[in-house]
């Protein structure tokens, strides 16, 4: 049982968590089971067969003469080279023709390629000279922001870069300390580290970060791919162990483009419970799970 613990603290940007483990005792409703897809098959714009429900494909990845992974434009986009105020691209990428698989259920492969794909989106993104940055990202369920059950990840392209995505440019130096101090670990393999950000803003909340100067998913080796699919795997599967598979996002931090000190990384980001007046009200996250915990269980998941 956790000790009861009530402490602010601030991750590397400044912003401010209340650490309340007391609040943990707090009576809620009994878990919920993992929700399952109802959509049919055939009604599903991601699934095979339906492939003319979707704008014209972009890419795809094949295995046994089926597509494994497909990209696609959003049919409804943020971005668009048709705006004048709000030009880019907005891309979807399908990791699985399985409707009701999400990510920690497919295997290490099927991830290399979801990644390699990623990779080649968001280095095609970057050879149009209008685009600045690629936000990379998954809503994994409807708490989360998703709009169709069938997994997905989003790229959206865009003429300037985000004022936090600056601030992560320069802030290299402060992940690679928090990768090199491995506290609150979780997992680790040849090229990546897993740690609960000591100032979690989500419970269980994760981050993949590289033991080695990475910059972009653009540029890996299939060795620091593999490596990164591998730890992927392992700790969404920790987490849908502990969670029955609730609603998270998933944020590939990759640098913008022409920026080569950059601190790649992989935010894991559960969406167990919401933001409420207090956290909307003041910019303060309340937690009530400490993050070494949150460690601590998840590392037993991994090793079960």
């Amino acid at each position: 049982m956790a000790k009861a613990v009530n402490e602010v603290r601030r991750d590397i940007f400044g912003r401010q968590v209340v650490i309340s483990a007391m609040r943990a005792a707090r009576p809620h409703d009994a878990p919920k089971p993992r929700v399952e897809k109802v959509t049919p098959k055939e009604k599903c714009f991601f699934c095979p067969g339906n492939e003319h429900l979707t704008p014209p494909e972009i890419d795809r990845v094949e295995k046994d003469g089926a597509w494994e992974v497909r990209v696609f434009p959003n049919k409804f986009p943020a971005f668009s080279r048709e705006s004048k105020k709000a030009y880019g691209l907005h891309e979807v990428v399908v990791e699985t023709p399985d409707h009701q698989k999400t990510l920690s259920e497919l295997s290490v492969e099927n991830l290399s390629d979801y990644l390699s794909v990623l990779a080649k989106r968001v280095d095609a993104a970057y050879s149009d000279p209008k685009i600045a940055y690629a936000s990379v990202f998954k809503n994994e369920g409807q708490a989360a922001g998703a709009s169709l059950e069938h997994s997905h990840t989003q790229i959206a392209g865009m003429g300037f870069v985000p004022k936090f995505v600056s601030r992560l440019a320069k802030s290299n130096a402060k992940f690679r300390k928090i990768a090199e101090k491995k506290r609150n670990l979780v997992l680790e393999n040849d090229s990546f580290v897993v740690v609960c950000p000591h100032a979690s803003r989500f419970q269980h909340e994760m981050w993949i970060l590289p033991k080695n100067p990475v910059d972009s998913l653009v540029g890996m080796d299939s060795a620091q791919i593999a490596n990164l699919a591998s730890a992927l795997k392992s700790s969404l599967a920790a987490l849908d162990a502990l969670s029955g598979y609730r609603p998270y996002n998933l944020v590939f931090h990759c640098a913008p483009k022409g920026v080569l000190d950059f601190p790649f990384h992989v935010e894991i980001l559960p969406r167990h419970a919401l933001w409420a007046g207090f956290e909307l009200g003041t910019e303060i996250v309340m937690l009530s799970t400490i993050p070494a915990e949150s460690a601590h269980i998840l590392k037993e998941k991994i090793e079960k």
